[in-house]
């Protein structure tokens, strides 16, 4: 038999290992649990609030597309193939003939519309004249073409020309 004294004693240590066992298995991982989710509604919070700053940039990229899929529309009725339009693109920026050649690059689908590139080598261009082609090749209305990549190089006979290398990217629509 125990006595009292005894029974306080092993009540008293039964009463302490309770409560180090609640502690341990459901207010500690609670309060852990609670610190983290307060740190995942913070960051949701900043994410939210990047998204609200970020809208006016992504209205205008959303009139930008809408404004290209028009000119890709317009595109689609025309007869003539990507390559003669950027050809005459061009030579319409003052480009003689001699001196460019526009090579197919292959074709890319995406979701909505079809990329076909080219790679096109103008050689002996002032500055210039390399700011009126890359003007007239990737923000005309009349093409819906972009330039992916461009390569300029000075000419090492004189300082004052230079050879272009771009890499245009013409969309058309999906078949």
């Amino acid at each position: 038999m125990l006595r009292d004294r005894e029974k306080r004693v092993l009540a008293f240590g039964g009463v302490v290992a309770a409560i180090l066992l609640a502690l341990t298995f459901v207010v500690l991982p609670g309060v852990s649990r609670i610190k983290s989710q307060a740190r995942a509604a913070a960051a949701a919070e900043n994410d939210l609030a990047a998204v609200r700053a970020a809208r006016p940039d992504i209205e205008r990229i959303r009139g930008e597309i809408r404004k290209r899929a028009g000119v890709v529309q317009a595109a689609s009725n025309v007869k003539d193939s990507p390559l003669s339009r950027l050809t005459s693109a061009l030579q319409d920026a003052g480009i003689p003939q001699a001196a460019f050649s526009v090579k197919s690059g292959g074709a890319r689908d995406g979701e909505f519309y079809r990329e076909e590139s080219f790679d096109v080598r103008i050689e002996n261009l002032t500055y210039l004249e390399t700011v009126k082609a890359l003007q007239r090749i990737s923000g005309g209305d009349a093409l819906p073409t972009a330039v992916r990549s461009a390569t300029l190089k000075s000419r090492y006979d004189d300082a004052r020309y230079l050879d272009v290398t771009l890499r245009v990217g013409y969309l058309s629509q999906k078949p």
